[in-house]
């Protein structure tokens, strides 16, 4: 054994003799709609490559969050419903009237549903994350920051890669690409994904995994350039998902709701940790989408004499549907069932000009940058949601629960009988057969939008360059929206027993509409200090569009107002140590009125305008290549302190009462933890000539945070460092490796979300962030 050690050191210092020079590689993005240098982009963010994606593990965007500095995903497993919060500031996806506020755009097609977040996440060339509100060229719904990722090209040389992967709780994933030139104009790339897990949340009620994930998805992209100036892309992409639903466990049961669920699983319990949960129900959700996208670039230089003008048709069209069955009461009671049916289409036309001049303008300056463009963008979204009766509601309604939830009084201890018009239901049978009894909600929403937007960047000399732009967005909304009881009674004029349960009511608003406009301007300032530091300072506003209540029991209320961001950012890029040492830090501050959050009332959410909140703090990360040739050290950090600035008519814990308030002014915001920090050492060295090994330790912090907008104490999630690591063995060409990694390889058990538990005020659901994964992955190039 000691003569291998002393081996393996004297490779390791003969191939550090024997290296060439390292220096940081130049990213490449397109934050700003054209390809240049990361650190040329005068805002903050983060940039990975797809090969970054497969050697940490990760499976989807949820997985590389802790990598980014404050970013926080509300799940790390949900398909459907992860609320995703940059700065502080996102967008509970429960109610699915409310527009993203973290916008998400691939292969430059914008997609307006957060559900296209998990659907073509394989074969990727490029993740760029944009922090702060980026309105003027990514347009509305994107107060909080950008997803742009770009998926991986055909190349000019025939190339293909593979990758198969098998976990620990039980996993299976396997990705591939492949693709080239087919002729001197015709390129093609063909990319798939089939992933299977078993699932490690375990229902004892049912006897089955209660989180068990398919998904079989696939990618065309065909290049067609007929001539030297015209070039087109044409991608088709589709995905489909099956999985079991709703990984909420029961946790902090109180008394009386621990006695009501004993009855129906003795195994039940609730403890959060222990991935397990008892559910009747087999929640299941059905999930697909069809993408098509085409773009044209059309070099007009030479066409009309100038010296660099490229026109870019981006034209796209999607849908996406969800059909979902969830056990809303979380227990292993059958008191209400949860079925959501939900169909989504977009089309979308962006025509921009980019190009740039050497003279200045108005003879000033040394050169300009210039993008200008417009964009429209129409869609339909329609769902249908059913709150159906269970077999054991008649029991519930005879529960301390039931009559706290009906009647908002903490001290009711009676159940429904005595309280006025439910007092009836349960003597006319609730307890036996219930039949088909439903509150069901419809809801249709058009949207159609249009926008004028330009950006330029005006070098003055070699060392300053401003960037003004702008952008006029133009919205029409028209909704319906239907609530009604559904069941065999109401013929006869008696009540709908889950409606009357709800205290909700019959309502039919047909055509309602809302017109908004905003004006999104950014202005930038940036120092040159030679070519390995910039500083800069922006000022950048952006809109997040108001709308209508898809989930009113009454019909009241049901506009709610838009949100404006202003931002305000300073920082540094450079390249340090001979161009060995990447760093980046930026300062932030955010203010944002009229923010859009959800209030729970017990049995559903209500959509409120909180005042204002204010978000400051920093982000940092860094790349070091140090003197050891075979050690590079990465990381990041975020520091933010995000706070409600006016908010005093804030939903109060359920333990204080139903529907009361409270006055969260200068409060921190629900899902904005105070730090989060990562730190990344990487070893590289030769074993022989054409072997190598790499070996990577992640260390991952995340600050405590609250995980409900009324920062009730039992939400609140601790601070937490988690350990990811990996080792692999492959060829110095690159062309395969087989890796051996793990997450959370200390086991800690860590909430994701903690939220009041439906049905049951005064006890809570939670869902739990993964346990320890270990998985080995074969990879081979070519």
């Amino acid at each position: 054994m000691k003569r291998f050690f002393v081996c393996l050191l004297l490779a390791v210092q003969t191939a550090q003799a024997d290296a060439p020079k390292r220096v940081i590689e130049e990213v490449i993005v397109t934050a700003q709609k054209r390809a240049q240098s990361s650190q040329d982009v005068p805002i903050s963010i983060s940039a990975f490559d797809g090969d970054f994606m497969k050697d940490v593990g990760a499976t989807n965007l949820q997985d590389i969050a802790a990598y980014i500095p404050n970013l926080q995903f509300s799940s790390d497993t949900d398909p459907a419903l992860a609320q995703i919060n940059i700065r502080g500031f996102g967008t509970n996806p429960v109610n699915v009237a409310f527009e993203t506020s973290v916008g998400f755009v691939q292969d430059e097609l914008f997609f307006g549903r957060p559900g296209y977040f998990s659907e073509a996440i394989f074969d990727i060339g490029r993740v760029e994350v944009l922090r702060g509100p980026q309105g003027t060229l990514f347009g509305k719904n994107t107060v909080a920051g950008v997803f742009n990722v770009t998926s991986a090209e055909p190349g000019e040389s025939f190339s293909g890669d593979i990758r198969v992967s098998r976990a620990d709780p039980e996993e299976k994933r396997m990705e591939f690409g492949v693709g080239g030139p087919l002729s001197e104009k015709v390129g093609v790339r063909l990319s798939g994904l089939a992933y299977e897990k078993e699932g490690d949340l375990q229902n004892t009620k049912r006897n089955e995994k209660a989180d068990r994930y398919e998904q079989l998805a696939g990618r065309m992209k065909l290049q067609f350039q007929p001539t030297e100036n015209l070039s087109s892309e044409l991608t088709v992409i589709k995905s489909d998902t099956d999985s079991g639903y709703w990984s909420f466990q029961l946790s902090k049961l109180d008394d009386g709701t621990r006695d009501f669920v004993d009855n129906y699983d003795p195994e039940v319990e609730d403890d959060p940790h222990n991935h397990q949960l008892s559910h009747n129900a087999a929640g299941f959700l059905d999930k697909g989408s069809n993408t098509v996208g085409l773009k044209v670039d059309w070099d007009l230089s030479q066409l009309l004499g100038l010296n660099d003008l490229v026109s870019t048709l981006v034209v796209g069209s999607s849908e996406l549907y969800f059909r979902e069955l969830i056990d809303v009461d979380a227990s292993p009671a059958d008191v209400a069932k949860l079925g959501v049916a939900s169909d989504f289409e977009q089309d979308s036309l962006e025509l921009r000009f980019s190009g740039s001049r050497d003279s200045g303008l108005w003879g000033l300056g040394s050169s300009v940058e210039y993008v200008v463009g417009g964009f429209y963008f129409e869609s339909r979204f329609e769902q249908v949601v059913d709150i159906v009766a269970g077999e054991d509601l008649g029991a519930y309604l005879s529960t301390d629960d039931a009559a706290q939830l009906v009647s908002g009084n903490n001290g009711t201890s009676t159940g429904v009988g005595s309280i006025p018009g439910l007092g009836g239901l349960i003597g006319a049978g609730v307890g036996a057969a219930i039949g088909d009894d439903r509150y069901r909600l419809e809801y249709l929403l058009d949207i159609e939008a249009l926008a004028w937007f330009g950006q330029m960047t005006w070098y003055l000399n070699e060392n300053w360059a401003i960037t003004p732009g702008i952008r006029y967005n133009r919205e029409r909304k028209r909704a319906n929206a239907i609530g009604s009881g559904l069941c065999a009674g109401k013929s006869v004029g008696a009540p709908c027993i889950i409606e009357t349960a709800l205290s909700a009511q019959d309502y039919r608003v047909i055509g309602t509409t809302r017109e908004e406009t905003d004006l999104s301007p950014k202005l930038s300032l940036q120092y040159f200090h030679g070519d390995d530091l910039t500083l800069f300072f922006t000022y950048a506003r952006g809109f997040k569009s108001g709308g209508f209540n898809a989930a009113s029991f009454s019909g009241d209320d049901l506009d709610f107002e838009p949100e404006e961001a202003r931002t305000f950012e300073m920082g540094a890029k450079g390249v340090f140590l001979d161009q060995s040492l990447k760093l980046n830090l930026t300062l932030f501050h955010t203010e944002l009125d009229n923010l859009q959050v959800l209030a729970f009332n017990g049995a559903f959410f209500d959509v409120t305008n909180a005042a204002s909140a204010v978000s400051e703090g920093m982000e940092m990360d860094f790349t070091w290549l140090t003197p050891l040739a075979f050690l590079t050290l990465s990381g990041s950090a975020g520091v933010l302190n995000a706070e409600y600035d006016e908010y005093a008519n804030a939903p109060a814990p359920i333990s204080q009462g139903i529907n009361t308030t409270q006055d969260l002014s200068g409060e921190r915001l629900a899902l904005a933890p105070e730090a989060s920090a990562s730190l990344s050492p990487v070893v590289n060295f030769p074993l022989t000539a054409n072997l190598g090994l790499r070996a990577s330790l992640d260390l991952l912090y995340q600050g405590e945070q609250f995980t409900d907008t009324d920062l009730d104490p039992e939400t609140r999630i601790p601070a937490h460092t988690l350990v990811s690591a990996r080792v692999s063995v492959g060829a110095q060409d690159q062309s395969w490796s087989l890796s051996l990694g793990g997450s959370n390889l200390t086991d800690k058990d860590v909430s994701n979300q903690v939220l009041d538990a439906v049905f049951f005020p005064g006890s809570y659901q939670a869902t739990q962030k993964g346990g320890r994964k270990v998985f080995l992955a074969l990879t081979m190039s070519w």
